[in-house]
């Protein structure tokens, strides 16, 4: 498979994923808010996020045992393969089966009072059995998901990452249809999550009968041990497991921290406009996820300079389209809240100009860590966001029963702003043998993106109050003058001419 379709496949894949999860948000989300409010929307979520941590008890085995599996078999090293993959999967099938027998334990903590949904917070009072069988279905759903992910990379192995990327669509989707009609019959909480649980558990088998028919020659095995790997897998792993936690802390912990300072409607509105802009910036990662295969491929056989092009055109690509994506939903968050939720009343300007900036920030970073994650140089940054993000965590505690939401995203600000500084550096150091990296496109990005954002602090109040189809015009508006803008800011149009030249001359070499 040439290295360009190779990347459309993936893209594909990837993209069909965010639409997925954009699909579940666009569903579930307003749902929610009607049969449970707002208040018991907000519940759910933190619910979610007492059990989200567990995710990272695979130590980040199964991304970096997969992409080292990769470079293994596409280097001939079969017999070490299989002892690689079997000792990894006994080490992640031991840690599920021992945590989820720990886990029982949640059946008789006081949950409910911990979280304040006993009655004695804001929200609507749910009985101890709920919550406590919630959670450890919820639990379960993300325990058993770290076999899923385990398998679904195996397919990154054979050069079809799409495969396993299809794997995880089906898994959303099967989430969303087995989790809507508990909804529609506003069933406990309880019921919703082994419902999602079932969906996880379905597709688990799915993807290892898959797995079986095309590629049995890497089928999993748990037939082979080598104890003296179990260090080798853990200490490189490990900085992923980092990678993972600080998902966790700035993703989860807000929401847990948030319940208890504020209470659930506060949780609610926070989620919901974190949820508009993560939808974004997913369509702008789905590139970088889509080549981050791509990455590990290159990078294992050493080709620099085809490595340096991809960073250059990805860089161009994705630097140009982070200015349009997250302006352009900023302008369009009103229209959004009152046409989806039918609430807009949730709209605060100010929130939602931070979420913006935030999201640009992250936006960046997260396609400069690509280089690093997909490559296995990790290690540095992953113990910098996790401190970064354990201050923030505390700054957190200090700031939100103060200053509320906006204490939080201005602090939030601040700690990913230091990290995209931190992750560019890393890049140049990756490539410091072989180039010298230049800064110009994120300066322009930076440039562009405050200017606009800014001019957004006071233009938003106005374009709230225009009717909504004044607000979708307007949106549109900008968004094609930002084009505009973006095409020589960022070289688009000899991007454009290289790409097309690449692609006739391997049509004729056909």
């Amino acid at each position: 498979m040439s290295r360009l379709k190779g990347i459309a496949k993936n893209l594909t894949a990837s993209f069909a994923s965010h639409l997925v999860a954009t699909l579940q948000q666009v569903l579930l989300t307003p749902l929610f808010l009607k049969t449970y409010g707002a208040a018991g929307f907000g519940e759910w979520l933190t619910l979610s996020a007492c059990v989200s941590y567990l995710g990272t008890l695979d130590f980040g085995i199964q991304t970096f045992v997969n992409q080292d599996l990769t470079v293994r078999y596409h280097g001939g090293d079969m017999k070490e393969f299989h002892v690689l993959q079997s000792t990894a999967l006994r080490m992640l099938l031991g840690i599920v089966l021992t945590a989820g027998t720990l886990a029982l334990v949640v059946l008789v903590l006081p949950l409910e009072h911990w979280l304040k949904m006993d009655g004695s917070g804001s929200g609507p009072t749910l009985t101890a059995q709920v919550v406590r069988g919630a959670v450890y279905a919820l639990a379960l759903q993300v325990l058993v998901s770290i076999i899923f992910g385990f398998l679904a990379g195996q397919f990154m192995v054979l050069g079809r990452a799409h495969i396993g990327g299809y794997w995880n669509n089906a898994k959303n989707v099967c989430m969303i249809m087995f989790a809507l009609p508990c909804i529609l019959e506003q069933t406990s909480f309880r019921f919703v999550a082994f419902a999602q649980l079932a969906a996880v558990l379905v597709c688990t088998f799915g993807a290892l009968i898959t797995l079986y028919r095309i590629g049995p020659d890497i089928f999993p095995t748990l037939r082979y041990w080598d104890g003296g790997s179990v260090g080798k897998i853990l200490k490189p792993s490990g900085y992923f497991a980092m990678l993972f936690s600080c998902q966790f802390l700035v993703y989860q912990a807000p929401v847990l921290i948030l319940q208890r300072a504020i209470g659930p409607v506060a949780v609610a509105v926070f989620s919901v406009s974190r949820t508009i802009f993560s939808m974004t910036r997913n369509v702008i990662n789905g590139l970088s996820q889509a080549i981050g295969p791509e990455i590990t491929k290159l990078y294992g056989q050493r080709d620099w300079p085809r490595l340096s092009r991809l960073y250059d055109h990805s860089e161009r690509l994705i630097f140009a389209m982070i200015p349009v994506a997250n302006v352009g939903t900023l302008l369009l968050c009103p229209l959004l809240l009152t046409v989806w939720l039918r609430k807009p009343q949730m709209f605060v300007p100010d929130i939602y100009v931070l979420f913006a900036a935030i999201s640009v920030i992250i936006s960046a970073k997260e396609h400069k860590l690509s280089f690093q994650y997909y490559t296995n140089m990790h290690r540095e940054m992953a113990r910098f966001m996790f401190g970064t993000y354990l201050v923030l965590v505390a700054v957190w505690l200090l700031l939100v029963p103060r200053f509320g939401v906006n204490g939080l995203l201005w602090a939030w600000l601040v700690a990913e702003f230091s990290q995209s500084i931190y992750t560019m550096r890393l890049n140049v150091k990756l490539f410091s043998r072989h180039e010298r990296l230049h800064t110009i496109y994120p300066i322009r990005m930076i440039v562009l993106s405050s200017v606009l954002l800014a001019s957004g602090v006071t233009t938003l109040p106005w374009i709230a109050g225009k009717s909504l189809l004044l607000q979708a015009v307007l949106a549109l508006s900008v968004v094609l003058s930002i084009l505009v803008i973006d095409v020589p800011l960022f070289g688009l149009i000899p991007l454009w001419g290289s790409l097309r030249e690449r692609f006739r001359n391997r049509l004729i070499s056909r």
